[in-house]
């Protein structure tokens, strides 16, 4: 019998070294913001021939070769912006996030360029889930495509993941406008930390689309202020070049360009 306790408490021992191994790993973020439907490099002023969806694919993999434990996030604005969209209606940037393997995105006002129908449609293509927790939905399609938030474990990491976006007012045309509510940034983004926390998420990241800019009421740094228990902001909107996150207490604030000339990486560390 004792011999079977020690062998117990040896199994015991073992697991939670285990287990402190699996916690330990570094978790790396790749994400990418208002690409806008730009699927082939580009020349634009002083970016030469930078950009496109194949050098990105080749760049995610290397990260991915190096690194076991990583997550794949978009901000918002990957539709709308070159005749792609025009022509396929949005259903080839889905198609190509797929065979990139995203994890999460959220939702950008051009989104919701073609109307709320059509997002809902193109929407159901995705292998990745699409968050917003700030929009309540007129359209009972896209409610049902559309989540709050999802979670994720990865390296010993149980990851909450919620969306907000933009208000709309002034982006999209008013009949579309009026199918969605837009609810309060920062009481959303409270109620989804204390859900996440609920559920013992240990790292909460918010795709967010409401940008940088502080002369507008609401933004990333203003939820970075008002909701400390976020860990990242993952932005878009303003298509922010940020080399460097923005600190904000104990919240990093991410957001890389625009039209997918390069993508951001952020390594978490225990």
């Amino acid at each position: 019998m004792k011999n079977i306790i020690k062998l117990l408490f040896s199994f015991l021992i073992f697991s939670v070294l285990m287990i402190a191994t699996v916690v330990a790993q570094p978790l790396v973020i790749m994400h990418t913001n208002d690409t806008h439907s730009q699927i082939d490099p580009y020349s634009y002023k002083d970016d030469v021939n930078v950009g496109g969806y194949l050098r990105r694919e080749a760049a995610i993999r290397e990260v991915r070769a190096e690194n076991p434990y990583t997550l794949l996030l978009d901000a918002g604005d990957f539709s709308q912006g070159t005749p792609y969209f025009n022509f396929f209606k949005g259903y080839m940037e889905v198609r190509l996030m797929n065979a990139m393997h995203y994890d999460a995105a959220t939702l950008g006002n051009h989104e919701f360029d073609n109307g709320c129908a059509a997002l809902a449609a193109r929407l159901k293509t995705a292998d990745f889930p699409v968050v917003c927790a700030n929009y309540q939905f007129a359209n009972k399609k896209l409610a049902k495509v559309i989540k709050p938030y999802v979670v994720i474990e990865r390296g010993g990491h149980k990851i909450g993941i919620f969306g907000l976006g933009v208000n709309l007012d002034g982006y999209i045309a008013p009949q579309i406008v009026r199918e969605v509510t837009y609810l309060d940034p920062v009481e959303t983004a409270r109620k989804m930390v204390a859900e996440l926390k609920a559920q013992n998420c240990d790292l909460i990241v918010c795709l967010s689309h409401l940008g940088v800019d502080t002369m507008t009421k609401d933004n990333d740094i203003v939820i970075a202020r008002q909701v400390p228990e976020i860990d990242v902001i993952v932005g878009g909107h303003t298509h922010e070049e940020l080399k460097e996150p923005i600190v904000v207490g104990n919240t990093r604030v991410c957001q890389m360009t625009n039209r997918g000339k390069c993508f951001g990486v952020l390594t978490i560390q225990n």
